[in-house]
């Protein structure tokens, strides 16, 4: 569409100050998206060249743009975690650590009495929940609230294995999980083989982002 409007320097400070202050979490891919868009929309449909009062009537959809693009940055955490996880099975490199881990596994259930087994269990895979919080801990206020931090250490990579450690909690008589050996060496791979592809996804994330925004360590 043709151009009502030419939007001015001044009007384009007064932009980037609104986004700054209301979404300074935002990555800067998702920034700079968002402000060609408006420009872009603003230049084409204002109709006196009202900055200020075209941004009021998109509050909705800037709402929403922000909130579309946080929701793929998880959806694409979410996959390269699953993808790390799968990895364990599928690279040949990487097989021969995944059994001995299992066996590993196996034998501990096997031979350890059920308060060891349980202390085991429990220490093992909330000790990496714990490291999780550990390493996403920062200094830096302004590296705090981006959103690509606080994505770090969530979703269904640290949540699953988190809540099959609460569940045995929740339960009085845990007399099922212990007397079935292949069962709780299954339960007890899953949570922990989970857990490590997280960490090492949050391990990789966390160098790339810290990375790209070195300038806000300063």
């Amino acid at each position: 569409m043709e151009k009502r409007y030419e939007i001015t320097e001044k009007q384009l400070a007064f932009l980037d100050n609104f986004i700054d202050k209301k979404y300074s979490s935002i990555n800067e891919e998702t920034r700079i998206e968002l402000i060609d868009h408006l420009i872009s929309d603003f230049e084409v449909t204002t109709e006196n060249g009202n900055l200020s009062q075209y941004l009021s009537n998109e509050l909705e959809f800037i709402r929403g743009f922000v909130g579309a693009r946080i929701n793929l940055i998880q959806k694409n955490y979410n996959r390269e975690v699953r993808l790390k996880y799968l990895s364990f099975f599928t690279k040949i490199k990487l097989l021969p650590l995944t059994i001995l881990g299992f066996i590993l596994i196996y034998v501990l259930v096997s031979k350890l009495n059920n308060n060891l087994l349980w202390l085991s269990f429990f220490f093992s895979v909330f000790g990496i929940y714990g490291y999780s919080l550990l390493i996403t801990t920062f200094k830096s206020k302004k590296i705090r609230k981006l959103e690509e931090i606080k994505l770090l250490g969530t979703g269904f990579g640290m949540g699953i294995p988190y809540l099959m450690v609460i569940f045995p909690l929740l339960i009085e008589d845990k007399k099922f999980l212990y007397d079935n050996t292949l069962f709780f060496t299954s339960y007890w791979f899953f949570a922990l083989s989970l857990s490590i592809a997280s960490i090492l996804v949050l391990k990789e994330k966390k160098k790339i982002i810290l990375e790209k925004y070195k300038h806000l360590l300063n």
